[in-house]
């Protein structure tokens, strides 16, 4: 069984890369993964690394990721990167026409309603949910601090907490695209979730991020304080979700559910920790994709008060001499 990582070089990759090692379903797995150079760490946990073009750059990434799925005859392809996503979900027709690949994405309309926070949020206010405050100019505003970040895209690049009138001007003049959005004070949650083909949720896990480094969760602890399942599977009732996904809300002072993001895609840091607490959506991922039947009741997280603490490790390659 060949299995495929896509944009394998961040945490993410690194990870699946050593969870499938340890995964036992009966199948011998082969783990292959691509980059956009060989300088990246989780080589070291491969079988085979590829090169392959930014995923930016379209029809060059499309029609590299089909040959290597073809020449290698890739069973299990995993896209991993939010643009990555994006774009296989945009190209997944011709891609599963082309290839004999299975993968699983959410549809392409999905992203179009989501990718862009304010109309994300359009929706999620249409159905009941809670969302930061958008001002349409920086004169409209009012109270500081206020958050500046593209309208569309994930992670905290382009992530400016403004704490005055001459900041955020500072901050719209670099990135005229961007929204200007009220600061919610509160405790961060993501959520991981897991929906089967049919769009349906199967597992989620909750858990507080208590360190982050460039985004992604170094330190985090799971908690079910709070519970969002409700709020979850309305949004999947609206927008067809498919495969993992991770929702990210602010619980306020006052005890207001706050959503911020939605990203099609596995969570970039604590993604470890729901696998551990029993929400192994990477497992499920696999057996969904094979057809092979699995009781949703034995990937329910047991919502124990679990920490990951996420440190570095050392390897070294000698290229010459």
């Amino acid at each position: 069984m060949k299995i495929l990582i896509g944009s394998c070089g961040g945490l993410t990759g690194l990870y699946l890369a050593k969870v499938l090692r340890k995964m036992d379903i009966g199948e011998r797995f082969e783990i292959y993964g691509f980059d956009i150079t060989t300088k990246v760490p989780t080589k070291f946990f491969l079988d085979k690394l590829f090169v392959i073009s930014r995923s930016s750059e379209e029809k060059e990434f499309i029609d590299q990721l089909i040959e290597i799925l073809n020449k290698e005859r890739i069973d299990i392809y995993i896209p991993v990167h939010s643009e990555e996503c994006r774009v296989v979900s945009k190209y997944q027709t011709e891609i599963l026409k082309r290839s004999r690949s299975k993968f699983m994405i959410s549809p392409y309309e999905t992203f179009k309603m989501l990718d862009n926070k304010a109309n994300a949020y359009k929706i999620l206010k249409g159905i009941g949910l809670k969302t930061p405050k958008i001002y349409t100019s920086y004169h409209d505003v009012d109270e500081f601090p206020v958050v500046v970040k593209p309208a569309v895209g994930s992670g905290s690049r382009g992530f400016f907490i403004c704490r005055n009138r001459e900041e955020l001007e500072l901050a719209t003049t670099i990135y005229r695209d961007a929204l200007i959005m009220e600061y919610i004070d509160g405790k961060e949650y993501t959520v991981d979730a897991f929906f089967n083909k049919k769009g349906e949720l199967v597992t989620y896990n909750q858990r507080i991020r208590i360190k982050t480094l460039g985004g992604a969760a170094v330190i985090s602890e799971n908690d079910f304080s709070i519970d969002v399942r409700d709020q979850i599977e309305k949004i999947a009732a609206k927008c067809k979700i498919f495969g993992p996904a991770n929702f990210q809300f602010f619980l306020t002072p006052e005890n207001e559910v706050i959503f911020t993001d939605i990203n099609l895609r596995f969570a970039s840091g604590g993604l470890p920790l729901s696998v551990e607490s029993g929400s192994n959506i990477v497992k499920l991922l696999i057996l969904e994709l094979l057809g092979k039947p699995y009781n949703p009741s034995e990937f329910q997280s047991d919502r124990k008060k679990r920490i990951m603490y996420r440190y570095f490790e050392e390897m070294f390659e000698v290229t010459e001499g």
